[in-house]
């Protein structure tokens, strides 16, 4: 790798291009949020939706921090007060990442078909197997030895959703232009430090590399979702101009929305301190109902 080479094509970035790709990585959170308020009307779990928006900002932060995307289950805390309905809530949760893989792992098999790219075919269809093995594994949760009754909560989640097609679809819909919006993001950035890549072809690649970023490796798949793309578009683009638009990548889609969320972050820890507090105080305001009167 030259590294003198990636510095340079970051210095002259151009600043058009540039402004674009945060632009629409801004918006991300909006859809974000609508996308997991679907999920949990689905569910029969439904919140407010500038509830949801606060709690992916929040999420957003930690998942600057936390490797494969952690702040996506903490923020289940964030969503709901009682602590009896967390477990459903995390059903939810997984029931909405593995969707969301799903997806992409379609988006890159269609786009890699369509360029006649047997590599990526073969790498998307792979990956597909590992989310219909989650849902199928979610959906039968509860039949599993042992454990399936700690696990019921997962299926019945799993089970109520798939019970509301409707709504199902309209997060489906939501979540391709999620990762549309995601691939448009990256193929402006390859633009601005001119790696001159088709958007087919990053549409091809990118999903792959974004899996490859989510696995427990690294903090927001910093150098493994570099690193599979430029062994994807190796020989179409210099390795360095495309590790320069995916470090923009990263700072666009991880860093900056982290910034954002900090606020969010700080007002959710805050809410739930104080709930938890006035929780306390009103159990020790509670007569004991073993005293007796004089």
């Amino acid at each position: 790798m030259d590294w003198a080479e990636a510095a340079n094509a970051l210095q002259q970035a151009k600043k058009g291009w540039l402004g674009a790709a945060f632009a629409i990585a801004a918006i991300q959170p909006l859809l974000t949020a609508l996308r997991l308020n679907l999920y949990l009307r689905a569910s029969n779990m439904a919140k407010p939706y500038r509830r949801c928006l606060s709690a992916i900002l929040a999420a957003m932060s930690l998942n600057a921090v936390l490797p494969a995307r952690g702040g996506d289950l903490v923020k289940v805390t964030f969503l709901e007060d009682d602590l009896k309905k967390l477990p459903p809530m995390v059903g939810v949760t997984i029931l909405e990442r593995v969707f969301d893989i799903f997806i992409l792992c379609l988006l890159a098999l269609s786009a890699a078909f369509l360029t006649n790219n047997p590599t990526a075919t073969r790498l998307a269809l792979l990956a597909t197997c590992a989310p219909v093995s989650a849902l199928l594994a979610l959906n039968f949760a509860d039949r599993v030895p042992v454990v399936g009754k700690k696990l019921a909560t997962l299926a019945q989640a799993c089970r109520t959703a798939l019970g509301a097609p409707r709504l199902l679809i309209a997060a489906w819909t939501v979540a391709v232009v999620c990762w549309l919006s995601n691939l448009l993001v990256m193929f402006l950035l390859l633009k601005a430090v001119g790696a001159g890549v088709e958007f087919s072809t990053v549409a091809a690649t990118m999903p792959l590399a974004i899996l490859v970023g989510i696995l427990p490796l690294t903090i927001s798949g910093m150098g493994t979702r570099d690193g599979a793309l430029v062994f994807l578009l190796k020989g179409i683009a210099a390795p360095a101009v495309i590790l320069a638009g995916t470090l923009l990548y990263t700072a666009a889609v991880y860093w900056m929305l982290a910034l954002i969320g900090l606020a969010f972050l700080g007002r959710e820890t805050l809410r739930k301190t104080l709930g938890r507090t006035r929780h306390n105080q009103g159990i020790l305001k509670k007569p004991d109902s073993t005293a007796t009167t004089p």
